[in-house]
């Protein structure tokens, strides 16, 4: 696992790598700090301001394992993997 930085308070951990589905798509919400994450997979693209990314983020947080979209974390580029977190082959499901 390797630490990355969510830099923004309220950040939702999803079910799975989407804002669509269900409403119990959010296991809850952290904020900024270190999280452990575990794997990302592309997703649902996200856009923030300036910046846009479809890959989501497997993170080990205090309301559980769930992903949260690479937008909200500061390392990486639009559109970019986090550099580190290993890709695939961890999956999720839409929601």
């Amino acid at each position: 696992m390797a630490p990355v930085p969510v830099f923004k308070n309220g950040t939702n951990v999803r079910r799975g790598g989407s804002t669509k589905g269900s409403p119990d798509n959010i296991l809850g919400a952290v904020d900024a700090g270190d999280y452990n994450a575990i794997g990302q997979c592309a997703g649902e693209q996200i856009t923030e301001g300036e910046n846009t990314n479809f890959w989501w983020v497997l993170l080990d947080t205090p309301v559980g394992q769930g992903w949260v979209s690479a937008v909200r974390i500061n390392l990486g580029g639009n559109n970019e993997p986090i550099p580190g977190v290993p890709t695939g082959p961890t999956h999720f499901s839409w929601g």
